[in-house]
């Protein structure tokens, strides 16, 4: 009779002592398996940061300036897909980590025997600071809110100080959207024009419009209010902006499209992001059930804002701390609308469900409004104009005589990087016609490059990775006087893209009586593509020895004939240093002017 029982009874009553030595022997075995783990987590984790920088490089030393624009697209793509990802699916998780991070951290205060004083004589503080973690809409969130609303502020008005004073970011503003011009396409720009349509005022408000009926209807009144709020509040804020700042639009020559007003913010990108982000946080909120929609939703949104602002750069409308300016201001306001929905809205009463015949209905004319707006818009949208008519300078025309003293005295002697640093000095200036530069060079046996772009830059890639020839392969770009140059050429050692001779060249306003423009240029030497012995990373490396490259053209040149006269001078002083890539070179600081016909 008792058998079944007896060990049941011994058993529960002695739980609990058995069961602490088994937590005792069970502490050794999973510290040891977390150990394991999480050393296998380190790994991994320096796998991958070494990836990250072996394709940095790698892509340095194949775009050059344009690298670090593209890892900046890069992360603005994985902040794109991966916020909303994370706010919709992981917003629990994380906020329990801010939570557990806090209370960890304040326990460790109070070991150490210090907050103790403090609380006695702050109270109120100490409980107002206990409060911000507390699982409340006027706790943890509104801290969270509050946080990303300052950072957001001080990130506009970190660049608002930079546009004002005229620090080195505006230089870097005029190198990328001079860079951004030397990818134009006529098919892109189609695609551009369309993609900053979207952005436009007409656009902003026939959506806020479309979707604040379609609230009222739905009898939600608060979201219409706290929608049109937003896009009113964010457009006066920018328009308000640009007449404090009042800074210029980009110049005409660097632009696809004219555009009035004045540049700083981006409004396109404000009302982007305040109308989208708005748009996409009450549809998650209110109408998305599913979690994999509501994810679609936010990835929409930010991507579809990410891709307006682009295209202003792109059309070279605004530059790029406008656009950033844009999108930290219609953030903020996005936050404030979230802040007002989590803070204000559980203090009314809840919304009821609509009933499904109702919620049919108010699908329908949604979608009525939406095909209606759409067609609309299509009515009132022109594709994009021909490209502005530009009315430049006359050159400055100077005696051949004065070739040598105008260089040294009025046109730039060092190459730029894109942050403005100073790279290579000029070696060799040409006195020549656009047709005569190109004449010599290819009597010479040089090949033009083809200019950047999505297919040449692909296919420089493919031949670098294959050791294949490419002659016309694009050369990275570099900046004078904040221009990109305007021509350049190759002549290929062997059989494989590694090693090549190359040039750059930039034109100049500075021209002879006889219509020759002076071109301003830079030579170095690719002696191959190899990974460097200090960080195994990858590096396309240039002999360090420039001035021996500087005299192989002016050799190369006048062997065609077509060089009538050569002068030596001493340009800047013989220096060391390294260009954008970070290979070294040095020189005796001479250039060499070639007169060609």
């Amino acid at each position: 009779m008792h058998t079944p029982a007896s060990p049941a009874a011994p058993n529960n009553k002695g739980d609990q002592p058995v069961s602490r030595s088994d937590q005792r022997g069970r502490r050794p075995q999973t510290a040891a398996r977390l150990l394991p783990r999480l050393l296998f987590g380190g790994v991994v984790l320096l796998l991958l940061l070494y990836a990250a920088l072996w394709s940095y490089q790698f892509a340095v030393s194949q775009l050059g300036p344009f690298a670090p624009l593209a890892a900046g697209f890069v992360l603005a793509l994985v902040v794109a897909v991966g916020g909303p990802w994370l706010v919709v699916r992981q917003r629990q998780r994380l906020e329990a980590a801010v939570r557990t991070t806090g209370r960890g951290l304040l326990a460790w205060l109070r070991a150490t025997g210090l907050p103790q004083g403090f609380a006695e004589r702050f109270p109120r503080l100490v409980a107002f600071l206990q409060g911000r973690l507390a699982r409340t809409p006027t706790g943890l969130t509104l801290t969270l809110g509050v946080l990303a609303a300052g950072a957001l502020a001080w990130t506009f008005l970190e660049l608002s100080f930079e546009v004002v004073t005229g620090s080195p970011v505006v230089g870097t503003d005029v190198r990328i959207i001079n860079l951004a011009a030397t990818l134009r396409s006529p098919p892109l720009d189609q695609v551009m024009y369309l993609i900053t349509f979207l952005g436009s005022g007409g656009t902003i408000v026939a959506l806020t419009a479309v979707a604040a009926l379609v609230a009222l209807i739905a009898g939600r009144p608060r979201d219409a209010v706290l929608l049109v709020l937003a896009v009113v509040a964010g457009a006066l804020f920018f328009e308000l902006v640009k007449l404090l700042v009042h800074r210029p639009r980009p110049p005409l020559e660097d632009a696809r499209l004219v555009q009035g007003g004045f540049s700083f913010p981006s409004g396109h990108s404000t009302l982007a992001a305040t109308c989208y982000g708005t748009v996409a946080y009450l549809l998650i909120v209110r109408v998305m059930r599913r979690e994999l929609l509501r994810v679609v939703v936010g990835i929409t949104a930010a991507l579809l804002v990410l891709a307006i602002g682009v295209s202003r750069i792109y059309l070279g409308v605004h530059y790029p701390s406008d656009v950033l300016a844009g999108w930290a201001a219609g953030a903020l306001w996005v936050v404030l609308v979230i802040l007002a929905e989590q803070v204000w809205a559980p203090r009314q009463l809840p919304h009821s469900r609509l009933s499904p015949l109702r919620r049919a209905v108010t699908l329908g004319i949604a979608v009525v409004l939406l095909l209606g707006a759409s067609g609309y818009l299509g009515s009132v949208y022109r594709t994009l104009p021909p490209p502005p008519t530009v009315m430049l300078p006359p050159p400055e025309v100077i005696p051949p005589t004065a070739v040598a003293s105008t260089v040294a005295g009025q046109l730039p002697h060092y190459t730029e990087g894109l942050t403005g640093h100073l790279q290579e000095p000029v070696s060799l200036i040409f006195v020549g016609t656009r047709a005569q530069v190109e004449q010599v060079f290819q009597a010479a046996g040089w090949t033009e490059n083809r200019p950047y772009g999505f297919g040449t830059l692909l296919g420089g890639v493919v031949a670098t990775i294959t050791h294949q020839s490419d002659p016309a392969g694009p050369v990275t770009p570099s900046f004078l006087a904040d221009e990109p140059n305007a021509l350049a050429f190759s002549l290929p050692v062997g059989n494989t893209f590694a090693q090549r001779h190359h040039i750059r060249l930039w034109s100049t306003n500075v021209a002879t009586p006889d219509g020759r423009n002076l071109w301003l240029a830079t030579a170095s030497f690719d002696q191959g593509f190899e990974l460097a012995p200090s960080t195994g990373l990858p590096t396309h490396q240039i002999d360090p020895n420039i001035d021996k490259e500087r005299d192989f053209v002016v050799t190369s040149l006048e062997g065609t004939g077509s060089v009538v006269s050569s002068q030596t001078i001493q340009l800047v002083p013989a220096e060391s240093g390294r260009n954008f890539d970070g290979d070294p070179f040095h020189t005796n600081g001479q250039a060499v002017i070639l007169a060609v016909v």
